[in-house]
């Protein structure tokens, strides 16, 4: 989660102005990457520490029979996750530098990679493959599985770390810690180094905030000119135009919500939309639902991220606010528009699932579109901003394709009338919050 908590450094400053004034300072780009790079990784630095007191305090409570090894217990953060968290930070340095222009490619690069490495790693018995593991988690696991194999009689193969939910009885067991080889400290050390590599690839590609943007908006201005005295050249007759008539529905409204989130981001990101749309149809019922789904509409993040609150992103609030009942309206149209996406998408499951004869299921997916669109407009207007947004959205994907029941907001592991009155509730408390809040926005401006 911490990507995504960091990955708007560069972006920040860019909006602020603090970039520009920093573009015309001796600091090379460099420097000026390195210190974003190291603020990242004190801010992730504090939630380990945080995280690393937690763990403390639940060795004193639940370990006070046993010896406390200091060297076992700190060790772990100082190899494993201090490297780990520093190549995050340089990664969303890089990132923004290589992808500023498309936020939602930077969210789901790493969402992709997180799972490919963590899948990985977890998965494989091949020793060969712990210099890949840059969560550095891959050393622990395996003298975990040594302790259980030997002393239990026990061949486990697979190591759950976070989110484990089961069935079966809890057996705890004593793990006194690993030996921390020359060669594991020395793989640490590499990713320390690869994370260095990347930002000098990324001090080279620094665009030094907006000299090739600066270009591109005078070809466009230019244009604009164009455009302008060629309108400006033609005759005018007021007879032959329309006449304006008041319309005070939603209908069009919807229409250009809908197409604003359309053509949001690269017009090719639709073909890998297109292409797991198409795989819904063919995938096996169960992993479309529990998988397929989940990532295609996570691939959507940037498209509803900002549903509710690109309005005060390009400062275009003061007119929408001033409009015609902009909550009945305006608020109500944005969140049709993204459960109408949302639903689009999932049409494939949800369509099977009715043919199966599984109504409730399906209902469960259209609940889950609302959802998350719900989720958006709520959050974002609460925060101001898109990043918890992105963050819980992050957590509950990950989540429900590891299997974790109690996170399903699509109906994936739960079913039945319980499940969808509680969904329900959910959804209309937070449209309640999102228009409470809304209003009291537009009375306050």
């Amino acid at each position: 989660l911490g990507f995504y908590l960091i990955n708007n450094g560069i972006k920040r400053d860019k909006e602020t102005g603090v970039g520009q004034i920093v573009a015309t300072t001796q600091i090379s780009n460099l420097k000026y990457l390195l210190a974003k790079a190291i603020s990242n990784f004190f801010v992730l630095l504090t939630i380990t520490i945080i995280i690393m007191l937690m763990a403390l305090s639940l060795v004193i409570i639940r370990g006070s029979n046993y010896h406390f090894d200091a060297i076992q217990f700190f060790f772990p953060y100082i190899f494993a996750t201090i490297p780990s968290i520093f190549f995050v930070s340089v990664l969303a340095v890089f990132a923004e530098v290589v992808l500023g222009r498309y936020s939602n490619l930077q969210n789901i690069a790493f969402f992709i990679l997180f799972m490919v490495i963590i899948n990985l790693i977890n998965t494989s018995t091949n020793t060969s493959l712990n210099w890949l593991d840059v969560l550095g988690t891959k050393q622990l696991t395996d003298g975990m599985e040594n302790v259980i194999n030997t002393h239990y009689s026990k061949t486990t193969e697979i190591v759950s770390v976070g989110f484990m939910f089961s069935n079966h009885s809890t057996k705890y067991f004593l793990f006194n810690g690993t030996h921390w080889s020359a060669i594991f400290i020395l793989s640490r050390l590499v990713w320390i180094g690869f994370a260095f590599l990347l930002l000098f690839i990324a001090a080279g590609l620094f665009h030094r905030f907006d000299v090739t943007e600066r270009a591109t908006r005078k070809k466009k201005k230019k244009k604009a000119d164009i455009i302008e005295t060629q309108l400006l050249l033609r005759e005018i007759h007021l007879s032959a135009l329309p006449v304006a008539a008041p319309a005070f529905g939603i209908g069009p409204f919807v229409k250009i919500e809908l197409l604003m989130l359309l053509r949001k981001g690269p017009k090719w990101v639709w073909i890998i939309n297109l292409g797991g749309f198409i795989a819904l149809w063919f995938m096996p019922l169960t992993p479309a639902h529990q998988i397929g789904l989940p990532v295609l509409w996570f691939l959507q993040i940037n498209r509803w991220a900002d549903l509710a609150t690109k309005e005060k992103y390009n400062r275009t609030h003061y007119f929408t606010y001033a409009a015609y009942k902009p909550l009945q309206r305006l608020l109500t149209s944005q969140i049709i528009a993204g459960i109408l996406l949302a639903t689009a998408l999932a049409i494939p499951v949800i369509i099977r699932y009715a043919i199966n004869g599984e109504y409730s299921t399906a209902i469960s997916i259209i609940l889950g579109a609302v959802f998350i669109v719900t989720l958006s407009v709520c959050s974002g207007i609460i925060s101001g901003g898109k990043r918890i947004f992105e963050i819980i959205f992050f957590m509950l994907t990950y989540v429900n394709i590891s299997g974790a029941p109690v996170l399903d907001y699509f109906g994936s592991f739960n079913h039945g009338v319980t499940y969808i009155t509680t969904m329900i509730a959910i959804i209309c408390i937070m449209l309640l919050g999102a228009f409470m809040f809304r209003n009291y926005e537009i009375r306050n401006q």
